[in-house]
């Protein structure tokens, strides 16, 4: 048996002037319909910013800008007096790529410091950066059950954590470690951090809504500032000159992973600080040092955990303290055994070990 998640994380926005993280990498992309806005978030002091116009006539209908985190691109389209068109940006080691999908048969030009190039369909246009885009290292993929349209008008409407915080862990898994803060909106995020430490699943969602609505603008593009003036931090903190806001996307999301799996002295935690508003969820591909293992949950208790040991090892599972006994099966056709919880297993390598029949 294998837990499956085929849920596909497309936010997007017609907005104009929405802004958005170029995936891989510490660009904020702010799109207008003629003119594409880059600026660098690595640190306050390290700020590099240039700009893109483009020859597109308008008035344009049906702008959209897409963050597609499948693919790892930004991807812009509408329709204008000349057709529809549509390109996407994409972050490479040292470059930022821009490639025209579908235009006008003479194609659009594309201007960048002086330098003007007439892309045709399938061309591109590549910026040289200083600033390398980082790698993929984790593939953990989480879904809540929210299946609702990805609009970011909607989402922030809705203010849900079900549909907020996959995304947010999606864009923050592979963002490298920064400095942790004490200033700004990383207050917020650091309130997160001592509730999750205190197992307070009442209160946890709602300070991760507070951090969102503080800590980022446009479509999760963070902030040290609440540049919205929402009420929600005290007034007169100085930012670091080497800070940098990518440490609520990355830091944050290393807290969310938390709140479903812990990997702790005494053994492995599951769903140790699981939020009320998260009633069911499935969480795959989690990497937990020599042990790979999907779990899934409903009524906000484990329902099915599977588990890939890399090597023979003794692990000690700590599940949810209503948790009393479990079936464990070993491969497929394995009818398997009744199991106590809070004692060890005894796991062989490159073996599928299925645990289900929860039981209170």
């Amino acid at each position: 048996m294998k837990i499956k998640l085929t849920e596909k994380y497309r936010p997007y926005s017609h907005d104009v002037g929405s802004s958005c993280l170029l995936p891989k990498s510490p660009w904020k992309v702010t799109v207008y319909p003629t003119r594409i806005e880059f600026a660098n978030l690595i640190s306050k002091t390290s700020q590099e910013s240039f700009s893109i116009t483009c020859k597109i006539e308008g008035p344009l209908s049906q702008f959209t800008v897409m963050q597609d985190l499948e693919r790892q691109w930004i991807r812009v389209f509408g329709r204008g007096p000349q057709g529809f068109f549509s390109y996407r940006l994409v972050a490479n080691a040292h470059e930022i790529v821009l490639f025209l999908e579908r235009g006008p048969k003479e194609g659009i030009a594309f201007t960048h410091e002086n330098q003007t190039r007439q892309l045709k369909r399938s061309e591109e246009f590549i910026l040289p950066s200083k600033f390398s885009s980082f790698p993929i290292t984790r593939f953990e993929k989480m879904h809540f059950g929210c299946h609702k349209a990805q609009d970011w008008t909607l989402v922030k409407r809705r203010l849900r954590l079900d549909e907020i915080l996959p995304i947010w862990f999606e864009l923050g898994k592979n963002i490298p470690d920064h400095p942790k803060l004490k200033v700004g909106t990383a207050r917020l995020l650091h309130q997160c951090e001592e509730l999750l430490a205190k197992k307070n699943r009442e209160a946890i969602g709602r300070h991760f809504l507070e951090l969102f609505r503080a800590g980022f603008e446009g479509m999760f593009t963070p902030r040290l500032q609440d540049t919205d003036y929402q009420g929600l931090l005290k007034e007169g903190d100085e930012i670091p000159d080497g800070a940098s806001p990518l440490m609520l996307l990355g830091e944050g999301a290393r807290l969310i992973r938390q709140l479903l799996v812990q990997e702790q002295e005494s053994g492995l935690a599951i769903l140790p600080c699981l939020p009320v508003q998260l009633h069911s969820g499935r969480f795959v591909a989690v990497d937990c040092d020599d042990l790979t293992l999907d779990l899934e949950w409903s009524k906000k208790l484990i329902r099915c955990l599977v588990l890939y040991p890399k090597s023979d090892q003794k692990r000690l599972l700590i599940f949810q303290s209503p948790i009393r006994s479990f079936r464990m099966r070993r491969g497929a056709r394995d009818r398997g055994v009744i199991c106590q919880a809070g004692e060890p297993l005894e796991l062989t390598a490159n073996t599928t070990y299925t645990l289900d029949r929860f039981q209170k």
